[in-house]
């Protein structure tokens, strides 16, 4: 369908600044009779059934790879036909072995949902009677022993094999299942990567372990989307060597795309300009996807839309009943941390064609196939290469597209404009595997190692059994990961994980999901008798999304935060009205903690770098809610305010503390609070066009070193620091200390300094900015730090401690914890104290192991305590850690 924008531009205010056209390209076919030999009679029944005209080249080489045995990763673009792949491996395996079963797992639900309907369209197409379930979060727990009894094929997500397939090995239908299991199917790998690709490198190699326990074994199939090493990425997130068939065999169509950077009306509102635009190409009778990386512009731009497409009254929205009628609404939002019938709701509008179109963070990036889409709006130039081709790749798979890239007046966005040909020539992502993470090895030994964990219930071993553990040899594990498992069953568990087992009890796989590394909150609202489920969210979403007070959005609707259970993980709503709010946050307190093992510091020209663990502390003290155009302030604590009826904090700050791991940079120039943060963030944004990722997952910020004694850097010296936002980190900031990074990240921030964005930076910062990015081309040199030494302790018998009267910090619950004293118990060193921030119970005394209650480098007063003659002695310094 014809996409006519001109007039609209022209009318709005909207400019285009530079537009290419992708060509189309003809297939090429080969007959299936180049593959039959290898392939069962079903199997040839289904392809003749789907392919009458043939197979591309790369469908060949994957399906006689596969036949042959080998573990295969088909990594092509979009609509290449890479299903064709899972459906001929699954159908062949199920005819060529008795009761063979089949797992194919999806990242999304959404994906999920949509394949087990085109797994069953195969079985039909192979004239066979298999039985293709699916198991995701919606189906009840109840019903899914009797799916895994009756099906053949069964569709999960790895959500759902990490907290009910693996943890359920007592059931026998589980067990049988998993001994039968001969094929698993893994569909876009290239998600797999940071958080959640590193916990499902470890979820798929206890899926192996256990099979191997249960007598079973299985070979994979997978599909990518293009991207970097992929073979190098294969062998990381499973631990096995694949063959891998990559785009130079790719011989499917194309259809031609249009794609245009278009620049916003002048002084606009972004998001009433992208609602704009999604309503005229609807109004043509166009279907159309727009992307957004917020969660938050997400929903706003749905509620815009919403209130355009309907006249629903007050009295109907505080029922908070979310879009019934859903065909009559025209454009929805969508994103990660819906439930599960409203996903299936728009999911069945978009495949139906009753829905016009659809908002969407990266979470419909994914192969999922919306019928007919004409139109993609990208909100900005994605991060990520492969982001970019994902989400081009929408549209034109059934005839010619049309993709409007909004420039946001981004770093990144200036790059591409002064040089379009960059649009195209930026790397592929690499994908980001910290296998060696401790946090994350740590969960997996507790799900797969512990005592009644994966592994007993695979043997069915008893308390007083002989104990012989040792990890499978069908696939590659990380180094260090066999200790740890033997640490957790023997209970000789490292002091730095205390913290984890207490938090996990008996449920590890439940308290830690595959996507986070830090806790979940539920979103819920009393519903007559009823609590109603809106979501779930991460604790850094909570404080960007549902600090108490917040309006936080679902489905394009708003609701008011009126509590936060911290110990439950439960956000209570009610329904209000379309406002908007924004919390007053306070720039985070990033304190480097350079006087720990592990620290390295480098010198680069004038300037120097220091790699290390930091202690992270996030606050929000209020928020700004508008109603139209004119702004509310709200401070917290919060005492019946009228205009925020049963939002209950009496807090003065609400606030979460973490340790993560950053890289800070200090320059003798930068001293100007100013420059640090117009270079913060050039640093960042350069960062991110090296580097690809996630923007929530990296941040930067100025941090302080206070307290301790280092040579090389001033005391109180402010820096600019690069950090990972994830609990524990996955050590994605410090990427930019790998090999060639810093020099490439270095060229590209001079790079935006000469364009037209970073040329708004005053005058008087472009020398200091220029001679800081020079010294980061400056040779890596390293300086031996006094931090280390400080740090360690005289001898086992001595523990580094807070001193009483001092303050730190209790890493399970991020509160301030006043030490009134240390002891010594036979279970360990403790701390005798209180929460000095908690009013209500100021007189309740508290004791801790010592472990858990982690430093606060600035304010922590630390010494030693000497165990074998019970004394407290002050560090032999002035300086405060």
């Amino acid at each position: 369908m014809d996409v006519e924008l001109d007039a609209f531009y022209e009318k709005h205010g909207f400019v285009r600044l530079h537009a290419w056209t992708l060509p189309a390209r003809a297939p090429q076919y080969e007959p299936i009779s180049s593959v039959a030999a290898h392939l069962a009679p079903e199997t040839r029944r289904y392809l003749e059934a789907v392919y009458p005209r043939g197979l591309y080249r790369h469908q060949v080489k994957a399906i006689r790879a596969a036949s042959e045995g080998e573990h295969v990763l088909l990594a092509t673009g979009t609509a290449s036909g890479k299903s064709a792949l899972f459906f001929t491996a699954g159908i062949d395996t199920m005819a060529k072995r008795y009761k063979a079963r089949v797992l194919a797992m999806y990242p999304t639900r959404a994906l999920g949902r949509e394949q087990a309907e085109r797994w069953r369209q195969a079985v039909a197409a192979a004239g066979a009677s298999w039985n293709v379930c699916l198991i995701d979060g919606g189906v009840p727990v109840s019903e899914r022993e009797s799916l895994l009894r009756e099906c053949d094929v069964v569709v999960m997500t790895p959500d759902v094999v990490h907290t009910w397939l693996l943890p359920s090995l007592s059931s026998q239908a589980v067990r049988t299942f998993l001994t039968h299991l001969r094929l698993v199917v893994i569909d876009e790998v290239h998600t797999y990567s940071g958080v959640m690709g590193t916990n499902s490198a470890f979820l798929f190699r206890r899926l192996a372990h256990v099979a191997d326990a249960l007598g079973g074994a299985f070979r994979m199939v997978a599909a990518s989307a293009t991207i970097a090493k992929p073979d190098d990425h294969a062998a990381k997130l499973f631990g096995r060597r694949f063959c891998v068939i990559g785009p130079e065999d790719d011989t499917s169509p194309r259809h031609p795309t249009t794609v245009e950077l278009v620049a916003l009306p002048s002084g606009g509102d972004l998001l009433q300009a992208v609602a704009l635009l999604l309503r005229h190409v609807a109004g043509q009778g166009n279907r159309a996807i727009a992307f957004l990386d917020s969660r938050q512009r997400v929903e706003i731009i749905g509620s815009i839309l919403q209130r355009q497409d309907g006249d629903e009254s007050e009295e109907e929205e505080a029922m908070g009943r979310r879009l019934r009628g859903l065909e009559q609404v025209g454009i929805l939002p969508y994103r990660s941390g819906y439930e599960e019938l409203d996903r299936q709701a728009i999911q069945r509008g978009l495949t139906s064609g009753t829905l016009r179109g659809v908002v969407s963070t990266s979470a419909l990036e994914l192969g999922m196939d919306i019928p007919n889409l004409d139109v993609a709006v990208l909100v900005g130039v994605p991060q990520s290469q492969t982001s970019l081709l994902q989400r081009i790749g929408r549209v034109g798979r059934h005839g010619p597209g049309h993709v409007v890239i909004l420039h946001t007046q981004t770093a990144l966005d200036d790059a591409v404009l002064a040089n379009p040909s960059l649009l195209w020539q930026r790397p592929l992502t690499e994908t980001v595997l910290y296998l060696d993470h401790r946090r994350a090895q740590y969960i997996h030994a507790m799900c797969l190692a512990g005592i009644g964990g994966e592994h007993d219930l695979a043997l069915n071993r008893r308390p007083g059994d002989p104990d012989a553990f040792q990890l499978s040899q069908a696939v590659d594990w990380p180094e260090g990961f066999a200790d740890l498992c033997l640490a957790e069953r023997s209970g000789q568990v490292p002091p730095e994980f205390e913290a984890m087992r207490i938090e996990a009890g008996d449920s590890p796989h439940r308290t830690y999901l595959l996507r986070d590394m830090e806790r979940r909150f539920t979103v819920e609202m009393q519903s007559g008798t009823e609590l109603d489920r809106l979501g779930d969210l991460s604790m850094s979403q909570v404080m960007r999304e549902a600090y108490p007070g917040a309006i936080y959005r679902y489905m394009g609707r708003c609701y008011r935060v009126v509590r936060v259970y911290h110990p439950s993980g439960k956000i209570m709503v009610r329904p209000d009205k379309q406002y908007r709010t924004k919390p007053n946050t306070i720039p985070p307190r990033i304190s480097p903690q350079i006087d720990r093992p592990g620290t390295v510091i480098y010198q680069a020209g004038a300037g120097f770098i220091v790699a290390s663990e930091l202690l992270v502390h996030e606050m929000v003290t209020g928020f700004v809610e508008y109603r139209g155009r004119t702004p509310y302030r709200f401070e917290y604590p919060i005492h019946h305010d009228p205009d925020l009826r049963g939002v209950q904090f009496d807090m003065p700050l609400f606030q979460r503390r973490y340790v993560t791991h950053g890289v800070s940079f200090f320059h003798p120039d930068l001293r100007d609070h100013d420059v640090l943060n117009a270079l913060m963030l050039l640093l960042w944004e350069a960062y991110a066009f090296v580097v690809p990722f996630d923007t929530q997952d990296v941040a930067a910020g100025i941090s302080r070193i206070g307290g301790v004694r280092n040579h090389a850097l001033p005391q109180d010296s402010r820096l600019i620091t690069l950090f990972d936002r994830v609990y524990g980190s996955l050590h994605l900031a410090a990427r930019i200390l790998e090999p060639g990074v810093l020099p490439r990240v270095a060229e590209q921030m001079d790079a935006f300094l000469h364009a037209r964005f970073w040329n708004q930076i005053d005058p008087d910062y472009r020398s200091i900015a220029e001679a800081w990015v020079s010294s980061l081309g400056e040779p890596l040199v390293p300086v031996s730090g006094e931090g280390e030494a400080a740090a360690a302790s005289d001898g086992d018998a001595r523990v580094r401690i807070i001193l009483p009267g001092s303050v730190g910090f209790v890493e399970l619950e991020g509160r301030r914890f006043l030490v009134d004293a240390v002891f010594f118990k036979p279970t360990g060193l403790h701390y005798r104290g209180r929460y000095p921030d908690d009013v209500s119970h100021q007189s309740c005394e508290i004791q801790l192991p010592v472990h858990l209650v982690g430093e606060m480098p600035g304010e922590s007063r630390w010494g030693f305590y000497d165990i074998e003659r019970g004394e407290v002695i002050e560090a032999p310094s002035e300086g405060a850690s």
